[in-house]
């Protein structure tokens, strides 16, 4: 269908949001950090609930981990990686220029290219379900679990649609520097889904725990209930992008010459997210099939010591990334090299020192992880029963790293896609994503079966600092030595500060279990004592060892008391010197060990 004729070129309410002086780098990510904050702890508490309601252990939930792995790895593989680091780029320019027409054909094209492509993808996945769960072989706890596992898939199959429509809208509204929905959404989600577990869990009944067949009303509430969590994941976004001013209308026709870039940047995306499938492939044969691994091997990596993992680095790395990407796809469309530079040092930096806390905080919490889940799954979780529960202390402590490498992932290839330089971010990422499978593979022939779950998590590390090392020099190779500025400076501080406070809370940690014994409430207390003690330890080290970032953060709150920025927006809607500097002062305080508080695909 053809886009509508335009009405104008500006028309109120889509560029005059572009950059309003108040909404400076961290004031955006203060935005995004509630509520992302909430959307994670909704998320983390439903990993919790699926461990208690259907067990990572259980036939049952690996059987629906593995299920539920299909649409996530097809829709990255058929379009995620196409869409990923396109649409904010796509759209940076007809913002500044306020040419509301042609940001309605992106946006139209945008989602026009993924109905064609996904719609008949997840047709594929609905007619091919037989075959596809026989392929994974999700465990052998029940007889009939093909049949169990055909169902959830054909029930999984309208996410690859619902996934990509989802992603063009939340670039679209990131794009406007309109980040409450896009953060707002994963929690509306969560709590769906969280109902559907626990209702589950009271449809399933005994069974669930003695490992005997659902019956096919329990699995339409786990399986139905996963899927409408998509459905609010998504749908709701449409109302926000409308209110903006953007009217789409899906076409197979980009604006003259948007196509080219288009395609340049979703070729650099696909190849990044088919490396990360892969390894989300790996992961699942390593987990299930290949070798002996422990029962749930699979399950219990993605269902806690990833989850885990990736709680610090969505509350506190994430907000930063994504309040600075339309700052710098701005920039780079308006050919401010200064501007770009300076913001792409001051969000690298913060991003560094908040993910460098959060490996410690892993590190510090890693043996309350393996009691707090070990004693809600229902399929057994004792120390010493076999299970991959064993191993989650020295899996969480081995994944820890890598909070580092996927921050700066998040971050920097951003940076990178805003400047079209999407090959550079391709290589560097496609070559740690690589760098994980191999990981992985190496270790898990290395390690005993009982110990498959640190495989994994270690071999994450170590293909994830890969990338971010690549990254790193491709950014400074890209935009020049300013915008990398001061970034070795807070890497040695804050892993000095992590390392440091990481092992006196882990010391916190065993103490109170050793003092209070097993179960699920001495491990949250342990959790709450290691993780004080070591974020009040790594914020001091920090400000003893980096003195900028400490002067940065007093001259934040010397300004927050003096009053706000001083000038308003230029016509071009980009903040005013002052505003700049003010942006400047924020960023830096970002960074010295006071962060503000997933987003993302969260079924």
């Amino acid at each position: 269908m053809s886009p509508a004729p335009s009405r104008g070129a500006g028309r109120p309410g889509l560029g005059a949001r572009l950059g309003p002086a108040t909404r400076g780098l961290v004031g955006a990510a203060a935005l995004i950090g509630v509520l992302t904050l909430l959307a994670r702890v909704a998320g983390f508490v439903r990993g919790v609930v699926f461990t208690g309601s259907v067990g990572n252990t259980t036939a049952v939930g690996e059987a629906y981990n593995a299920a539920n792995t299909v649409p996530n790895v097809l829709f990255e593989v058929v379009a995620g990686g196409a869409l990923a680091g396109a649409v904010v780029p796509l759209l940076a320019g007809p913002l500044a220029r306020r040419d509301r027409a042609e940001v309605d054909r992106v946006v139209g094209a945008l989602l026009g290219w993924s109905l064609l492509l996904l719609v008949p993808s997840a047709l594929a996945v609905a007619a091919l379900a037989g075959p596809l769960a026989e392929l994974l072989r999700p465990g052998a706890g029940l007889a009939d679990q093909r049949t169990l596992a055909t169902a959830m898939l054909v029930v999984f199959a309208p996410q690859v649609v619902l996934y990509g429509v989802g992603v063009v809208l939340v670039g679209t509204l990131q794009a406007q520097q309109r980040f409450a929905w896009p953060a707002l959404s994963p929690l509306l989600s969560s709590l769906v889904v969280i109902g559907a577990y626990l209702l589950h869990g009271v449809v399933a009944g005994p069974a669930r725990a003695a490992g005997e067949e659902p019956g096919g009303a329990a699995v339409a509430v786990l399986a139905g209930g996963t899927t409408l969590g998509v459905v609010v994941l998504t749908l709701p976004l449409l109302g926000p992008v409308l209110r903006s001013g953007v009217r789409p209308r899906p076409t197979l026709r980009f604006p003259p010459g948007v196509l080219r870039r288009a395609g340049g940047l979703a070729g650099a995306g696909l190849a990044a997210l088919l490396a990360q499938q892969a390894a989300v492939l790996t992961a699942l044969l390593l987990g299930g099939r290949l070798g002996d691994p422990a029962p749930g091997s699979f399950s219990v990596f993605v269902q806690v010591v990833q989850p885990v993992s990736v709680l610090p680095y969505a509350v506190l790395a994430v907000p930063l990334a994504t309040s600075a990407f339309p700052r710098l796809a701005r920039s780079a469309a308006e050919g401010d090299r200064d501007g770009f530079a300076r913001t792409a040092a001051l969000s690298t930096r913060a991003v560094v020192g908040v993910a460098l806390l959060g490996t410690g905080l892993l590190v510090a919490v890693a043996p309350a992880v393996q009691a707090f889940y070990g004693g809600l799954d229902p399929g057994g979780g004792a120390d010493g029963d076999g299970t991959a529960y064993d191993a989650v202390g020295r899996a969480v402590t081995a994944i820890a790293p890598s909070l580092l490498g996927l921050a700066l992932v998040a971050s920097v290839a951003r940076a990178l896609y805003a400047l079209e330089r999407g090959r550079a971010a391709a290589t560097a990422t496609v070559t740690g994503w690589l760098g994980v499978v191999v990981a992985q593979v190496v270790l898990a022939a290395v390690l005993p079966g009982a110990d498959r779950v640190v495989a994994m998590a270690g071999g994450t590390s170590l293909g994830l600092t890969l990338a971010a090392v690549l990254l790193l020099r491709a950014l400074r190779r890209a935009a020049g030595p300013a915008a990398v500025a001061g970034t070795g400076r807070t890497l040695a501080a804050a892993t000095a500060a992590a390392v440091g406070a990481g092992v006196v809370g882990r010391l916190v940690v065993d103490a109170v279990l050793g003092a209070a014994g097993g179960g699920t409430l001495p491990a949250v207390l342990a959790a709450v004592a290691g993780a004080a003690v070591t974020t009040a330890l790594a914020a001091a080290l920090v400000a003893l060892l980096d003195r900028d970032v400490a002067r940065a953060v007093l001259g934040r709150l010397r300004r927050r008391g003096g009053g706000g920025p001083g000038t308003a927006d230029g016509p071009d809607g980009a903040p005013g010197a002052e505003d700049r500097e003010d942006a400047e002062v924020r960023g830096d305080a970002a960074d010295g060990g006071a962060p503000p508080a997933p987003g993302g695909r969260t079924s």
